[in-house]
């Protein structure tokens, strides 16, 4: 009687919990990115690194990650492009509060081309733009596989502080290009990496079948 009992009170813990995840995020890219979420078919916008090639602060848009919590979101986008030269990519150090890790590079992340062209100095997709974008990739089963590169803290980027070693740098593939990391993009920027957001309850639930409880991890 008490395992039922204990079964049903974990069930019940859960259940409050799967409406309640939260996001640690901190991101950076080559060139340039917008961050964005849905829950429950909304969309919203959490903002973006420089417009330009230059940080502020930093040397570089891409030196410096930029620092977000998303609390209670379905999903989560990223909109990336580059100014079509030397080296493109979304670097991203991301936990649940269960602290699981989502990095880019992790086979969570998807990757829709949108074949829309941006470049520097070009304003942040407005919401209603990525949602018309999410919703042809849905719709048409269009989002592909990433291009997972090296580790953060590779060339020419060197390494990225704030951001785990354990992020890779990530992009889309491009066919007949063994490294979409490095050179002009091809890749039909602009690119909108996909990760759909686990409740704690999924994950505890897929782990153990039951209650489960971690420690904190840091980078």
């Amino acid at each position: 009687m008490k395992m039922k009992l204990c079964a049903i009170g974990a069930a019940a813990v859960l259940a409050s919990m799967a409406n309640a995840d939260t996001l640690f995020m901190s991101i950076t890219a080559d060139n340039h990115y917008a961050l964005y979420s849905s829950t429950s078919g909304l969309f919203s916008y959490h903002g973006g690194n420089e417009l330009g090639a230059g940080g502020n602060p930093g040397s570089y848009n891409w030196s410096l990650p930029e620092q977000y919590t998303i609390q209670s979101a379905d999903r989560v986008f990223i909109a990336a492009w580059s100014d079509d030269s030397v080296a493109q990519g979304v670097l991203a150090q991301v936990y649940n509060q269960n602290e699981t890790e989502f990095h880019s590079g992790n086979a969570a992340w998807s990757v829709y081309r949108t074949g829309i062209n941006r470049g520097d100095g070009d304003p942040h997709p407005l919401v209603e733009e990525i949602a018309g974008h999410v919703g042809t990739a849905d719709s048409m089963n269009l989002w592909q596989a990433i291009y997972a590169g090296e580790a953060n803290g590779t060339d020419p980027w060197g390494t990225v502080p704030d951001i785990t070693s354990a992020a890779r740098w990530m992009w889309s593939n491009v066919d007949g290009d063994s490294d979409p990391l490095r050179g002009g993009s091809g890749a039909g920027e602009m690119l909108i990496f996909s990760m759909q957001v686990p409740t704690p309850g999924t994950l505890a639930l897929a782990g153990l079948g039951g209650l489960l409880c971690t420690r904190r991890r840091r980078a």
